[in-house]
């Protein structure tokens, strides 16, 4: 979330007509649907995302599958909150009914643009509530597309719906221009033409703005790259080579004649071939038309970026509702199989002293002194005795946990420390367990040799 301040002033530019739009998973993250307890916080978090959304000038956002976490009375309540229309052409409620519009009608720099919505499923296995069902887009969507085309310049579909679907909406609907579309991914997906669409999405994690300049046509057409004639034909000429070549053997029935596979194959080759012609005709004649082009960049909103003071202030207030939140459900919560730190410096004073000197020692400072530390994406790996389950119980730790102890490393302690001969700790930590937290996500220059070195600097 704190990437929004930084995104808000990307966007206070002088930006020519623009249209700012989202194709979802903005609400709740997956931590949220493995992890129900984490709802309260993140429902707070939720509702600073539509006040910084409100203020930055957006347009619309696609409710993705993700964005159900929270049921489907909080959705409608975000939804009352925003200033810009939540869409979904095929999410409806048990009487059928469509919860939000399934498109919105706007115009920019004299074009007639239509938005379309489409849920996907909230993935990790998990169906959409109970009072709610997600429609296939193939029952909403072609009849959409027709009712929305007379009025219509531009159309652009904001899809949450998975890759290789929304590369067959592509293939089969060319009145789509541009598609738009949100998933697990965290990387930047450059513009790809399929057909007469353009399809991109942006990493999931808010760390980029995606830019795309347009500039449309009459046409409703985009311009081919330089090459695709030629690759057409390359591939055209393959195929018609080896259809010919079959013909003059007297056709599959024959070359083919004990394998009904080869029959099966040779089939769809020569509709690929008759496929093919039609393309290289429409792309020839496409030269004599003018065709709508594109640019794009992927802008990084670098922490060298200054922060919007307004969405600053926002975000701020939303962290202190979500810390008392976190204080009120989470006092003494004491971990009776730890002990803390402390407790092993009477057996371990050298390792103790070394210790105190790393990063682990002041881990949950860093977190307080950002306003993190009921952020519970992070906090659990930035105390002992915590994972990602049940990390909403940080808030009640007592302060000797409020470390990345001995315990974070090598288990539970309580009983050691009560009797160290009869309760021995397991042996040295592995590198997974590292990993858990010092993933390539959040520290892409871990190394265990090199690292444990620096929390054990002396010989245990």
């Amino acid at each position: 979330m704190g990437g929004l301040s930084k995104r808000a002033t990307f966007l206070q530019d002088d930006w020519p007509p623009n249209l700012r739009v989202d194709a979802g998973n903005l609400f709740f993250d997956n931590n949220v649907i493995r992890y129900p307890q984490r709802l309260p916080q993140a429902r707070i978090t939720a509702q600073a995302i539509v006040e910084a959304y409100n203020q930055m000038g957006y347009d619309a956002v696609c409710v993705a599958g993700r964005d159900l976490a929270g049921g489907s009375a909080f959705l409608l309540e975000l939804a009352d909150r925003a200033h810009f229309p939540l869409l979904s052409a095929n999410l409806v409620d048990n009487r059928g009914e469509l919860l939000f519009p399934a498109s919105v009608s706007l115009k920019r720099a004299g074009l007639r643009i239509s938005l379309i919505g489409l849920t996907g499923e909230p993935g990790l296995g998990d169906a959409a509530p109970e009072e709610l069902a997600i429609l296939p887009w193939q029952e909403v969507l072609p009849a959409l597309i027709q009712e929305i085309k007379p009025s219509s310049d531009l159309i652009i579909l904001l899809s949450n719906l998975p890759p290789q679907t929304n590369r067959v909406i592509a293939e089969q609907h060319q009145d789509i221009h541009l598609l738009l579309q949100s998933g697990s991914t965290n990387h930047n997906m450059a513009p790809l033409l399929l057909n007469n669409t353009l399809i991109s999405q942006v990493g999931h994690e808010g760390k980029y703005v995606g830019h795309l300049r347009l500039n449309w046509t009459a046409s409703q057409k985009w311009q081919s790259s330089d090459n695709e004639l030629l690759n057409l034909q390359k591939e055209y000429d393959r195929l018609d080579w080896l259809v010919s070549r079959v013909k003059k053997r007297g056709g599959p029935q024959i070359v083919y004649r004990d394998d009904e596979e080869k029959q099966a194959a040779f089939a769809e080759q020569q509709a690929r071939h008759q496929k093919l012609a039609e393309k290289i005709k429409e792309a020839a004649g496409r030269s004599s038309v003018p065709q709508a082009t594109f640019s794009h960049q992927f802008h990084p909103l670098q922490s060298s970026l200054a922060d919007d003071p307004r969405i600053n202030a926002l975000l701020k207030d939303a962290r202190q509702q979500a810390n008392q939140l976190r204080r009120t459900r989470g006092l003494n919560n004491h971990l009776q199989e730890y002990s803390g730190s402390s407790s092993c410096r009477s057996c371990h004073e050298q390792i103790h002293q070394a210790w105190a000197r790393t990063r682990h020692a002041a881990a949950y400072q860093t977190l307080t002194t950002r306003d993190q530390n009921n952020n519970q994406r992070c906090v659990y790996c930035h105390v002992t005795g915590l994972n990602q389950a049940n990390a909403h119980l940080a808030a009640g730790l007592g302060d000797t946990l409020k470390a990345v102890g001995c315990e974070a490393c090598h288990g539970p302690a309580a009983q050691h420390a009560a009797a160290p001969a009869e309760a021995p700790l397991p042996g040295l930590p592995s590198a997974s367990l590292c990993l858990t937290c010092h993933s390539p996500e959040h520290d892409d220059s871990f190394n265990f040799d090199i690292d444990r070195a620096k929390v054990h600097p002396t010989t245990p």
